[in-house]
């Protein structure tokens, strides 16, 4: 198992996560420290093996459906971080059931599920303890059109948000707080660089996708379209 490998050959000069990996820029999102960090849907835990390790958190808990993934991380954190240095818990069950409670700061991560899962677990969270405040780090696999406007939706505004590209693939990772004073843009804002190929590359992508959707559903598509042009159109006009 990597994890295990790569804290069997971890000194205190090495990191747990790959520099500029999308792991790793998910965890240099969080600036502050919170009570409680959830990795949910965490696999094998990685990443949030290593908001462990840096104290991110008073706690961490881990969240995921995959019981052998489960047991063998709850057997990995036992042994690498015992609980008299450390506060964890792994909970393998579905992230829909939870409530969440009432324990202070705390920060629910959900990465590397589709943008309707990452939307239902938002709506389910947010369900549970509607008066409960709590943060969100989301970065879903295609597309993040409709997850920015669920968090609007439910009064989310931005800390902060970035454009990550890895093995081909582009990740769009939201951090937003209903204490944030930023507004979500439901294009992004802040995480677009313009003279970055890659974002370039990336604005093409999302323009083409739409418009593609927009041509058996035009009422429901060509207004994103007409968003996303309307957004490259302003940075041209102040560049």
């Amino acid at each position: 198992m990597r994890i295990l490998w790569r804290l069997k050959s971890m000194n205190g000069n090495k990191r747990l996560l790959k520099s500029g990996s999308r792991l790793s820029q998910l965890k240099g999102l969080i600036e502050d420290p919170y009570a409680v960090i959830w990795d949910c849907c965490c696999d094998h835990g990685l990443l949030g093996i290593s908001l462990l390790q840096s104290k991110c958190a008073g706690e961490v808990i881990f969240v995921d459906v995959l019981v052998d993934h489960m047991e063998t991380l709850a057997t990995t954190l036992a042994h690498y971080f015992p609980r008299d240095q450390y506060t964890w818990q792994v909970r393998c069950e579905d992230l829909k059931n939870l409530v969440v409670p009432d324990v202070g700061a705390q920060l629910f991560i959900i990465a590397g599920v589709g943008p309707q899962q990452t939307i239902k677990f938002i709506d389910s969270l947010c369900s549970s303890a509607p008066d409960t405040p709590f943060d969100l780090l989301v970065c879903c696999v295609n597309g993040s059109y409709s997850v920015r406007e669920t968090l609007i939706d439910r009064g989310y505004r931005l800390k902060n948000e970035r454009l990550i590209f890895e093995n081909n693939r582009f990740y769009e990772a939201i951090h937003v707080s209903k204490s944030a004073y930023e507004p979500v843009a439901d294009t992004g804002s802040t995480m677009w660089h313009w003279l970055d190929p890659a974002h370039q590359e990336y604005w093409h992508r999302i323009v083409a996708h739409y418009r593609q959707k927009a041509k058996t559903d035009p009422l429901r598509f060509r207004p994103i379209v007409q968003r996303y042009e309307a957004l490259r159109i302003s940075i041209n006009n102040t560049e």
